[in-house]
Protein backbone atom coordinates (compact mmCIF):
# COMPACT_ATOMS: atom_id res chain seq x y z
CA UNK A 1 0.00 0.00 0.00
CA UNK A 2 1.17 3.12 -0.79
CA UNK A 3 1.20 6.03 1.01
CA UNK A 4 -0.97 8.95 0.69
CA UNK A 5 0.19 12.86 0.22
CA UNK A 6 -2.27 15.42 1.61
CA UNK A 7 -1.34 17.78 -1.42
CA UNK A 8 -3.08 20.68 0.89
CA UNK A 9 -0.77 20.01 3.83
CA UNK A 10 2.62 20.06 1.63
CA UNK A 11 1.87 23.43 -0.14
CA UNK A 12 0.92 24.79 3.05
CA UNK A 13 4.56 23.71 4.63
CA UNK A 14 5.95 25.08 1.81
CA UNK A 15 4.20 28.48 1.76
CA UNK A 16 5.19 28.65 5.37
CA UNK A 17 9.11 29.18 4.10
CA UNK A 18 10.69 32.45 4.11
CA UNK A 19 12.03 31.86 0.38
CA UNK A 20 9.01 30.85 -1.23
CA UNK A 21 7.45 34.05 0.76
CA UNK A 22 9.65 35.91 -0.90
CA UNK A 23 10.04 34.93 -4.12
CA UNK A 24 6.08 35.10 -3.79
CA UNK A 25 6.50 38.58 -2.77
CA UNK A 26 8.88 39.51 -5.55
CA UNK A 27 6.66 38.33 -8.22
CA UNK A 28 3.90 40.67 -6.69
CA UNK A 29 6.31 43.32 -7.13
CA UNK A 30 7.40 42.72 -10.53
CA UNK A 31 3.74 42.76 -11.41
CA UNK A 32 3.20 45.95 -9.91
CA UNK A 33 6.42 47.44 -11.45
CA UNK A 34 5.34 46.45 -15.01
CA UNK A 35 2.07 47.86 -14.70
CA UNK A 36 3.80 51.40 -14.28
CA UNK A 37 6.81 50.32 -16.67
CA UNK A 38 4.82 52.70 -20.05
CA UNK A 39 4.84 56.04 -17.72
CA UNK A 40 8.05 55.50 -17.27
CA UNK A 41 9.32 55.06 -20.69
CA UNK A 42 7.07 58.15 -21.62
CA UNK A 43 9.19 60.27 -18.83
CA UNK A 44 12.57 58.61 -20.16
CA UNK A 45 12.38 59.54 -24.10
CA UNK A 46 12.96 62.63 -22.84
CA UNK A 47 16.22 62.64 -21.35
CA UNK A 48 19.87 62.80 -22.77
CA UNK A 49 21.99 60.05 -23.34
CA UNK A 50 24.69 61.52 -21.06
CA UNK A 51 22.31 61.72 -18.06
CA UNK A 52 21.16 58.48 -18.40
CA UNK A 53 24.44 56.88 -18.29
CA UNK A 54 24.99 58.40 -14.98
CA UNK A 55 21.98 57.83 -13.28
CA UNK A 56 22.11 54.15 -14.55
CA UNK A 57 25.10 54.05 -12.56
CA UNK A 58 23.36 55.63 -9.81
CA UNK A 59 20.75 53.25 -10.08
CA UNK A 60 22.65 49.86 -9.92
CA UNK A 61 23.69 50.92 -6.53
CA UNK A 62 20.61 52.18 -5.31
CA UNK A 63 19.12 48.85 -6.33
CA UNK A 64 22.12 46.89 -4.67
CA UNK A 65 21.27 48.60 -1.46
CA UNK A 66 17.52 48.12 -1.59
CA UNK A 67 18.17 44.36 -2.56
CA UNK A 68 20.18 43.66 0.11
CA UNK A 69 17.22 45.45 2.59
CA UNK A 70 13.93 43.96 1.22
CA UNK A 71 14.09 40.30 1.45
CA UNK A 72 12.08 40.40 4.67
CA UNK A 73 10.03 42.70 2.97
CA UNK A 74 9.50 40.67 0.09
CA UNK A 75 8.89 37.70 2.58
CA UNK A 76 6.21 39.22 4.38
CA UNK A 77 4.47 40.69 1.27
CA UNK A 78 4.75 36.87 -0.23
CA UNK A 79 3.52 35.52 3.04
CA UNK A 80 0.27 37.74 2.43
CA UNK A 81 0.53 36.87 -0.79
CA UNK A 82 0.11 32.74 -0.11
CA UNK A 83 -2.65 33.29 2.89
CA UNK A 84 -4.89 34.89 0.28
CA UNK A 85 -4.56 38.27 2.22
CA UNK A 86 -3.83 40.82 -0.99
CA UNK A 87 -5.70 43.89 -1.89
CA UNK A 88 -7.91 42.19 -4.36
CA UNK A 89 -8.56 39.23 -2.29
CA UNK A 90 -6.74 36.45 -4.89
CA UNK A 91 -4.54 33.99 -3.81
CA UNK A 92 -0.96 33.11 -5.22
CA UNK A 93 -1.45 29.67 -5.04
CA UNK A 94 -4.80 29.35 -7.26
CA UNK A 95 -5.68 32.82 -8.33
CA UNK A 96 -9.01 32.76 -7.16
CA UNK A 97 -10.91 34.95 -4.63
CA UNK A 98 -10.91 34.47 -1.15
CA UNK A 99 -13.53 35.71 1.59
CA UNK A 100 -11.56 37.40 4.01
CA UNK A 101 -13.31 35.98 7.32
CA UNK A 102 -12.89 32.27 5.13
CA UNK A 103 -9.46 32.67 4.70
CA UNK A 104 -8.17 33.76 8.21
CA UNK A 105 -10.40 31.03 9.81
CA UNK A 106 -8.79 28.47 7.47
CA UNK A 107 -5.50 29.46 9.60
Amino acid sequence: MSPTIDVRTEVRKLADRKPVQAAAGAGMLATEALRELPGRFARRAEDTAGALSSRATGAVHTARARAAAGYDKLAQRGKRALSGDTPDGRGALNGKTTHPRTAKAAR
